[in-house]
C-alpha cells in the first residue's frame, strides 16, 4: 500500500524533486553612508532585559493553546530517509515512544503499531506541540506552526522577527553590554560549529569575570561549549584573532586615508570601533548584485601587515534565511533530514554561495588585484572583529578593495596592522553556572562535559562565572563557543511553503534573488526597527 505522508500533503512533491535535492546546505555557506541612507541604527551597545511580564505570559497562553487545540504530531526522520509519524508519543533521554507509522524513504507503509524508536536512529525531529522534553530529545526537535505571542511590527513583517544564536552580554565596567554571538550559521545539528568571538569591550577588575547568556529569539539553542580564551597582550597593541583560529600580537596600527564607496569618501566612519556604521541599500532588481568599496594606507615598510575588518552581517541574509525556512513551511524536517544524509555533496550549493562573504584584495606591483581572503560571518547582532594576514607591501601608498553583496554587510572599523608573533591561548571552562539567580550544576556539568549539551529556550539566561588568573588585566579576551540552534517554524511563514521554491533555492538562486528583490525592497527601510523591536527577553 502507499500514501502521502498524513501530516504534509505535499510530501509527495518533495519526493519527486528529492533526487534533484542532494545540493541542499542549509546555510553552510549562510538568514549613501551608513548616514545618509535613511536606515534607522538602534543603539546596540546595551539591551537591558525589559520589564514586561504580560509578555511571558502571553508566550505561556500561546504555548498551552498550541499544545492543547493543534493536532498533535511527532515524526522522527531517520538517518536511514525512514520516518516514523506518532500521534500519541512520549520521550525520555535516550528514545521516543508513540502510535502510529513507520514510512520508508518513498513514503510507503512499512508496519503500524506501538514503536520504541531510539535516539541514536534519529537525524531530525519535528513536532507542533510544545512540551518539556529531554535535553537529549529537544536538541533534535524543530517546532513547526508555532503560533507565538509577537511584536505588531513582527507580525506586519514575519521576514523581520528577532531571531539569533546565543547572545552573549559582559561588562564594558558600566553595563552589561552585547559583545558576542555564538555560531550564527549552525541553524541544524549537523551544522554544529565552533565560533570564536573578541571581548574587546570587556572591562573586568576582579578576579573573577560573569558573561551572561541569553535566548532572547524563539528559538532552541543547543549548546556545547562556552569557554573563555586568554591571550597574553604584548607591551603595546593588542591581539587580533585571524579566520583559521591563529591569533597575532598587533603592535601598531595604521588607519585608511581613503574609504572610497559608490556613496563618496566615508573614511570618517570607519576610524574607530564606535558602532557608527557604512553600510549599503539591497539592489532594487537583484539580491545578488555586488559592489567594491577601496582604501587606500600610507605607511612605513611592514614585515607582517594585516587587514583588520570590523563587521556584521546586515539582515539581507535573515530575511533570505527564513524564507528559505517558510518555503519549506511544514516539511522542514525533511529537508533538514536530507541535506544531513547527503552533507558531502551537498556543500557550498545554492542561495548562499551566490551571495558568498565579503572578499579582500590586494592591488599588486603589476596592476592585478589579489583576493587574500573572504569574511564569511553571518551574524546580524554583534560587531566582531577580523584579521586577514596580508603579502608583503611597499612602503607608501597600499591599496585594498573590499567585495561584497549591496546591502549585506555593516563596516564599523578598518585598519592596517603590523603583526609580532603568534599568541597561543589559555582555555577557561566556567566554574560555576547560575540560573534565575541561584547556581546549576547541571547547567554547569554540560557545559563543562564535550559529550553533553545544554538546551536552552526563549527567555532562558544563564550567567556563567570565569576565575581569572591574577595578572588577568594584561591578557586579551576571547569567547569560545559551539553549538547550533533551531528556529521555531512560524505559522506566518507557512502560507508561503512551496517545495519547487525549495528546490530553486538551491539550484536556480540566481533567478531567486531577482524574484524576492523586490519583496525585500518593500520591507528593508523598517527591518532593522521590526527586528530589534521583536526580541524575546524574559523579566
Amino acid at each position: 500500500m502507499r500514501i502521502t505522508d498524513p501530516m504534509h500533503a505535499r510530501a509527495g512533491w518533495i519526493r519527486l524533486v528529492a533526487h534533484l535535492v542532494l545540493a541542499i546546505t542549509l546555510l553552510t555557506g549562510l538568514p549613501g553612508c551608513g548616514g545618509q541612507s535613511g536606515l534607522h541604527i538602534p543603539n546596540r551597545r546595551s539591551f537591558p532585559v525589559r520589564d514586561d511580564p504580560a509578555a511571558r505570559d502571553s508566550l505561556l497562553t500561546s504555548l498551552r493553546y498550541v499544545s492543547s487545540h493543534a493536532s498533535p504530531f511527532l515524526k522522527a526522520h531517520l538517518k536511514n530517509g525512514n520516518v516514523y509519524v506518532l500521534t500519541d508519543w512520549a520521550a525520555d533521554p535516550q528514545s521516543i515512544s508513540g502510535e502510529g507509522v513507520l514510512l520508508s524513504i518513498n513514503r510507503e507503509i512499512l508496519s503500524e503499531g506501538q514503536f520504541v524508536v531510539t535516539l541514536d536512529s534519529v537525524s531530525i525531529i519535528e513536532t507542533n506541540v510544545v512540551k518539556k522534553l529531554p535535553d537529549s530529545v529537544a536538541a533534535l526537535t524543530v517546532l513547526t506552526g508555532i503560533s507565538v505571542a509577537v511584536s505588531l511590527a513582527c507580525l506586519s513583517n514575519p521576514k523581520a522577527c528577532f531571531g539569533s544564536c546565543p547572545t552573549f552580554f559582559i561588562s564594558d565596567g558600566d553595563s552589561l553590554v552585547l559583545q558576542a554571538e555564538g555560531f550564527s550559521s549552525s541553524i541544524a545539528p549537523y551544522l554544529e560549529a565552533t565560533d570564536i568571538d573578541a571581548l574587546y569591550r570587556a572591562d573586568i577588575d576582579d578576579e573573577t569575570v560573569e558573561i551572561e547568556m541569553r535566548n532572547e529569539a524563539f528559538e532552541t539553542h543547543v549548546i556545547r561549549q562556552v569557554r573563555l580564551l586568554l591571550l597574553k597582550k604584548p607591551v603595546k597593541g593588542r591581539v587580533v584573532a585571524a579566520g583559521n583560529g591563529e591569533f597575532w600580537e598587533a603592535q601598531s596600527f595604521y588607519p585608511p586615508q581613503v574609504f572610497r564607496t559608490p556613496e563618496g569618501d566615508c573614511t570618517d566612519l570607519v576610524l574607530t570601533f564606535d558602532g557608527r556604521e557604512r553600510f549599503s541599500l539591497a539592489d532594487s532588481v537583484d539580491l545578488s548584485r555586488r559592489e567594491t568599496v577601496d582604501l587606500e594606507f600610507h605607511v612605513p615598510p611592514i614585515e607582517r601587515p594585516g587587514l583588520i575588518i570590523a563587521a556584521r552581517r546586515s539582515l539581507l541574509t535573515t530575511y533570505l534565511l527564513y524564507q528559505t525556512l517558510a518555503y519549506m513551511g511544514g516539511d522542514v524536517g525533511q529537508w533538514f533530514s536530507l541535506a544531513d544524509r547527503n552533507r558531502d555533496l551537498v556543500k557550498g550549493k545554492g542561495l548562499w554561495q551566490a551571495m558568498d562573504g565579503m572578499e579582500v584584495m590586494v592591488l599588486d606591483s603589476a596592476g592585478n588585484w589579489d583576493l587574500v581572503g573572504e569574511l564569511t560571518e553571518h551574524g546580524p547582532i554583534a560587531t566582531d572583529v577580523h584579521m586577514f594576514r596580508l603579502p608583503t607591501l611597499p612602503e607608501g601608498t597600499a591599496r585594498m578593495r573590499l567585495r561584497m553583496v549591496k546591502g549585506d554587510w555593516r563596516i564599523d572599523y578598518l585598519a592596517l596592522v603590523s603583526l609580532g608573533d603568534q599568541v597561543e591561548p589559555m582555555a577557561l571552562q566556567p566554574s560555576d553556572v547560575f540560573y534565575a539567580g541561584l547556581p546549576s550544576g547541571k547547567a554547569l556539568a554540560s557545559l563543562t562535559d564535550s559529550g553533553a549539551v545544554l538546551v536552552t529556550y526563549p527567555g532562558d539566561t544563564y550567567t556563567l562565572r570565569y576565575d581569572l588568573p591574577r595578572d588577568h588585566q594584561s591578557y586579551e579576551l576571547f569567547l569560545e563557543s559551539r553549538g547550533y540552534y533551531l528556529e521555531w517554524i512560524r505559522q506566518e511563514w507557512l502560507a508561503d511553503e512551496d517545495p519547487a521554491l525549495v528546490a530553486q533555492v538551491f539550484f536556480s538562486p540566481g533567478i531567486l534573488l531577482k524574484k524576492l528583490a523586490g519583496e525585500f525592497k518593500r520591507v528593508e527601510a523598517t527591518m532593522e526597527e521590526s527586528f530589534w523591536g521583536s526580541r524575546y527577553a524574559n523579566p
